[in-house]
C-alpha cells in the first residue's frame, strides 16, 4: 500500500501545484483587463473553476495521502527534515488560503493587486515546491 499511496500522494501534488502555479497568472490577466466586462467574466469563472474544482480537491488528496502515506512510516515522524517539510507545508497552506481571499476580492471587482504583484505573488510556489521536493528525496537532517 505504500507505493499506492505515495502514487497518489504525489499525483495530487502535481494537480495541487498546477492550481496553484496558474491561479496568479489569472489575476495577472484579471487585473490588466481594463475594465473589459467579458473578459473579466470570463476570468472570474475561470479561476473560481480552477479555484474550487481543482486546487482544493488536489489539496484534500494531497493531504489525505500524505498522512495514508505517513502511516506507512511512522518513524518519519522524527525525523528534522520531515518537520522542516511539514512547516513549509503550513506556508504553503497560507498561501493556499491567501489565493481563496484574493479570489473572492477578485470576484467583487475589489483588484488590490497589480499585475506586478500578481507576477510576483505567482512565483512563491516555486519555493515551497524546490524545498519540499529537495527535503523528501534527499531527507538531509539526522533525527532529532
Amino acid at each position: 500500500m505504500y507505493l499506492a499511496f505515495k502514487s497518489l500522494h504525489l499525483i495530487a501534488m502535481v494537480a495541487w501545484f498546477a492550481g496553484l502555479f496558474y491561479m496568479f497568472r489569472i489575476f495577472v490577466y484579471h487585473s490588466e483587463s481594463n475594465g473589459n466586462n467579458d473578459k473579466t467574466q470570463l476570468l472570474k469563472i475561470m479561476s473560481k473553476r480552477l479555484y474550487y474544482y481543482i486546487t482544493w480537491p488536489a489539496m484534500v488528496v494531497t493531504f489525505v495521502a500524505g498522512a495514508l502515506l505517513l502511516s506507512q512510516s511512522t518513524h518519519n515522524f522524527k525525523m528534522t527534515w520531515f518537520h522542516i517539510k511539514l512547516a513549509l507545508l503550513l506556508g504553503l497552506l497560507s498561501y493556499h488560503f491567501f489565493i481563496g481571499y484574493t479570489l473572492k476580492r477578485f470576484q467583487k471587482d475589489d483588484i488590490f493587486l497589480n499585475s506586478k504583484q500578481c507576477r510576483l505573488l505567482n512565483e512563491i510556489p516555486t519555493f515551497f515546491l524546490v524545498f519540499i521536493i529537495i527535503l523528501a528525496v534527499f531527507k538531509p537532517f539526522v533525527s532529532i
